[in-house]
């Protein structure tokens, strides 16, 4: 298992203080790790547009959350004015 490293909120005031400010605008990639239990390569081979793929994960579950691979959080689903959201529970 991967140790994570938790980080702070910071507010830009704190960031630039903390020498942030020359990477804030680099950007990164999010992904949400949803279970998905008996998934093999000859599924994914045969995925077309509107294919749905069934998981384990109950509605309002917790998923991970990584930022460029590195797990950093969990977090839940939910909509938001007609958006699929992601709302963060717990941190690193």
């Amino acid at each position: 298992m991967a140790a994570a490293i938790a980080f702070p909120a910071l507010d830009h005031a704190e960031a630039t203080a903390a020498g942030w400010d020359e990477i804030q605008e680099v950007p990164c990639w999010l992904s949400a790790q949803i279970p998905v239990t008996g998934f093999k390569v000859r599924d994914l081979l045969l995925l077309q547009a509107g294919s749905v793929v069934n998981s384990k994960q109950s509605t309002g579950g917790r998923v991970g959350l990584k930022a460029n691979g590195s797990f950093i959080a969990w977090a839940e689903f939910e909509v938001v004015n007609g958006r699929l959201g992601v709302r963060f529970t717990d941190l690193g």
